[in-house]
């Protein structure tokens, strides 16, 4: 964890543990990482790049744990029929997410 993208976490500043990285996937010049804030517990996914400018980065917080990251990577896109579904669902007020978490 020595490129400075990767040192402080986005909402409290404080610095990553050096154990706090996994790696969810690797493709050839890429690394998707899971990092866990060691003082706030925020979690971070980052896509390291690496290109012929060097090495880039684009990271997003996520409420993921790393093993749902691992369970849901290849899980595949989401139909348009399960999206409608699931907007006729919130719609129709059928679906508690108190009674289902």
């Amino acid at each position: 964890m020595s490129q400075p993208f990767l040192q402080h976490c986005p909402v409290c500043h404080g610095a990553y543990p050096k154990e706090s990285g996994e790696v969810l996937d690797k493709k050839a010049g890429a690394n998707l990482l899971h990092l866990t804030c060691g003082k706030c517990r925020q979690t971070v996914l980052v896509l390291v790049v690496k290109t012929s400018f060097g090495l880039s980065s684009v990271g997003m917080l996520t409420d993921l744990s790393f093993a749902d990251g691992l369970r849901l990577q290849h899980r595949g896109e989401v139909s348009e029929e399960e999206l409608l579904a699931f907007h006729q669902l919130l719609k129709t007020n059928q679906f508690n997410f108190k009674n289902n978490l």
